[in-house]
C-alpha cells in the first residue's frame, strides 16, 4: 500500500493555501481508492490541523504522512536551502511521480548525482521537468513559462498557473540558455524569490 507525503507551509501558526493542498488530497486518495465513498476517502486538513499543537511564531513545515487509513502529522523549523547550481540529471525510463509519495528513494537516488551543484533539475526524455524538491519556471522578457508536465505537479504550481502568473510549455534542456533566468518554487518556497540566471544549470559530466 502507498503513503503519502503533504508539506504545508505555517507561517506564524496559519496553514497556508490550505484549500490547494485538500484539492490534492482529496485527487490522491479519490485514485487510488475508487471504490470508497468520497465522504470517506478524504482528510479534512483543517479540521485535523485544529486539534494540533500548531507553532504560533516563525516559518514552520507541516509534514503529513498520510494513506487510506492512517495519518500522521509533524512540524519541524524551516529554514530555505539555499540554491545557486543545478545540474541536468535524466530521471530513469518510466519514472512515476505525479503523486506525491512518501517514497522518495528515486529522486534521493538523481539527487545523489549532483556533484558539486546544489541540487538536480530533472529531465525526462531531455525535458525539463522539476528539481528534486521543487516546480521551476524560467523567465523570457517579462513572461514566466514552466515546464508543461512537470514530474509532480506541485501546489503552488497549480495555483500560479490557474491565476495566469505562469504559462506551461515543453522546455527542452538544449533551449534553457535562449531564457534569461530561473526561478524555483514549492509549498515552503514561495513565488517572488531569488532568480538565477540559466548559466547556473550544469550538464551532466561537464567540467567545471
Amino acid at each position: 500500500m502507498h503513503q503519502f507525503l503533504e508539506t504545508i507551509c505555517i507561517r506564524d501558526g496559519q496553514p497556508m493555501h490550505l484549500d490547494w493542498h485538500q484539492r490534492r488530497v482529496d485527487a490522491t486518495l479519490n485514485h487510488f481508492y475508487p471504490d470508497v465513498p468520497i465522504e470517506e476517502s478524504t482528510f479534512p486538513l483543517l479540521e485535523i490541523l485544529s486539534t494540533c499543537d500548531i507553532p504560533q511564531v516563525g516559518l514552520f513545515r507541516c509534514r503529513i504522512l498520510y494513506d487510506i487509513n492512517t495519518i500522521g502529522i509533524d512540524f519541524f523549523p524551516y529554514e530555505p536551502r539555499l540554491i545557486n547550481t543545478l545540474r541536468l540529471i535524466e530521471a530513469p525510463a518510466g519514472y512515476d511521480y505525479r503523486y506525491k509519495y512518501a517514497d522518495r528513494k528515486i529522486l534521493e537516488d538523481l539527487f545523489s548525482q549532483r556533484g558539486d551543484a546544489d541540487d538536480i533539475l530533472i529531465t525526462r526524455d531531455g525535458w525539463i521537468t522539476d528539481t528534486s524538491i521543487a516546480n521551476i519556471a524560467f523567465r523570457k522578457g517579462d513572461r514566466w513559462y514552466t515546464p508543461s508536465i512537470p514530474l509532480l505537479a506541485g501546489t503552488t504550481w497549480k495555483r500560479l498557473v490557474s491565476n495566469g502568473i505562469l504559462i506551461p510549455r515543453p522546455i527542452h534542456q538544449d533551449d534553457v540558455q535562449r531564457f534569461d533566468a530561473f526561478r524555483i518554487f514549492n509549498a515552503m518556497n514561495e513565488w517572488g524569490g531569488v532568480e538565477q540566471t540559466t548559466d547556473a544549470i550544469r550538464h551532466n559530466g561537464s567540467v567545471d
